[in-house]
């Protein structure tokens, strides 16, 4: 078929000359149409910005992105709100091929499309570099809740103050605590509790006083800003003093469990390391001051009726030297029922008085009143000097079916603060 058209057109050079003349006007035309996109001159595009990334932010977010290594570019233009709001950023020779970190502040909360240009000094730029991010704002804040404090106390034992968080929605963003609290020394500290962590303890913390604190907020994983919630006030429930465990430096065989030296291998038995009076020996004459309650517990026991006599002047006591200062022994885990006279008392040298005689010779004394189990009566008092003291209980009970459990005893200094 090629050679055919090729031999009529060499057999009639008219035809030739014409397929000639259309093949010239088509080139022309095409030359033309090139001419119409170069009519300006020659379009120069210049390196972007590559890598771009854009993180959220308060009423702002942060771009990075990498300058390339193009060394024409002078400048990187940023736009955003449908290019009706801009920023410029110079390019100089030590940024190119380096990361920038520029801080974009934007009024309206929520999604934003940016386009960034770099340019050179004749003005020319780059392709268009498309980017989003959020912004968080007014609206997010107003939505942020304080985390909940359950509890705030000082221990009046060690003097230690804790304090109790409930938990929080990982999903809102919440990862800390801060609380701001006054020290013993009156200056202000601030401390930041992650959100894993439900109690923090305060040795240092000024008793009486309050403690303000606010929540720590991350909207999403790329944000630059932290958000608070509002801060919260709350007071701490703390004592006028703290109390100092001296059992052990004073006291011999204090309970839980107490044990004693002899005993009838049943229910009846003497406490070990106490000093037991006539009067508190009503079982057969020999026991009376401890019980092997329930066949597992040893107990401090006064127990008159159900077939034991009734007791007088029953006394069960230790006797301690003592440095000056104020003390709480204390009686816990009382069961007993009321009726008779009976007492925690305390007393100068190595007896304690008569029961009768105890209001108007003893240091200090309370009466035992009934408790329900695991309560506790305490006996404060204070010693100007070194002294020899007994301490313990008295009782004197009719055989009427009367009867005081005592399940431990703790012996504290206690320091007015």
């Amino acid at each position: 078929m090629k050679h055919m058209i090729l031999n009529c057109l060499f057999k009639h050079p008219g035809l030739f000359l014409l397929a000639m003349m259309t093949l010239s006007l088509a080139s022309c035309e095409k030359a033309d149409k090139y001419k119409e996109f170069v009519k300006d001159g020659e379009i120069s595009y210049i390196g972007k910005l590559d890598s771009v990334k854009v993180y959220s932010g308060k009423n702002r977010v942060m771009l990075k992105g990498m300058i390339t290594s193009d060394p024409k570019i002078v400048a990187c233009k940023i736009f955003w709100n449908n290019q009706k709001d801009s920023l410029v950023i110079p390019v100089t020779k030590e940024m190119i091929s380096d990361t920038i970190h520029r801080f974009v502040n934007i009024a309206n909360e929520g999604f934003q499309n940016f386009v960034i240009y770099t340019y050179d000094a004749a003005g020319n730029r780059s392709i268009p570099v498309n980017a989003s991010g959020r912004t968080y704002g007014s609206r997010y804040q107003s939505g942020l809740i304080n985390r909940d404090i359950s509890a705030a106390k000082t221990d009046e034992t060690t003097g230690v103050t804790t304090v109790d968080f409930l938990g929080m929605d990982r999903l809102t963003g919440v990862f800390a605590t801060d609380i701001t609290y006054t020290k013993l020394n009156n200056q202000s500290a601030t401390i930041r509790i992650p959100i894993d962590s439900s109690r923090i303890s305060l040795r240092d913390f000024k008793y009486g006083s309050t403690i303000n604190y606010k929540t720590l907020f991350l909207p999403d994983t790329i944000s630059v800003d932290t958000f608070y919630s509002a801060v919260s006030t709350k007071q701490i429930v703390a004592p006028a003093f703290i109390k100092i465990n001296v059992t052990n430096t004073y006291l011999k065989n204090a309970g839980a469990n107490f044990s004693r030296s002899v005993w009838d291998n049943s229910r009846w038995g003497l406490l070990a390391d106490w000093t037991t009076s006539a009067g508190a020996k009503n079982v057969n004459n020999t026991y009376g001051s401890y019980e092997l309650r329930n066949g597992s517990v040893g107990m401090i026991s006064f127990e008159a009726g159900w077939g034991l006599p009734a007791i007088t002047d029953a006394l069960i006591y230790q006797t301690v030297t003592l440095p000056a200062g104020t003390y709480s022994f204390e009686a816990n885990g009382l069961d007993q029922n009321s009726g008779g006279t009976r007492y925690i008392a305390v007393a100068a040298g190595s007896a304690l008085p008569l029961v009768a005689n105890i209001p108007g010779a003893a240091i200090k004394y309370v009466t035992l009143n009934p408790q329900p189990a695991t309560a506790t009566v305490k006996l404060e008092f204070t010693l100007t000097q070194t002294t020899q003291v007994s301490i313990g209980f008295a009782a004197t009970m009719p055989a009427t079916g009367l009867y005081t459990k005592i399940g431990n005893v703790r012996l504290y200094t206690v320091q007015n603060l």
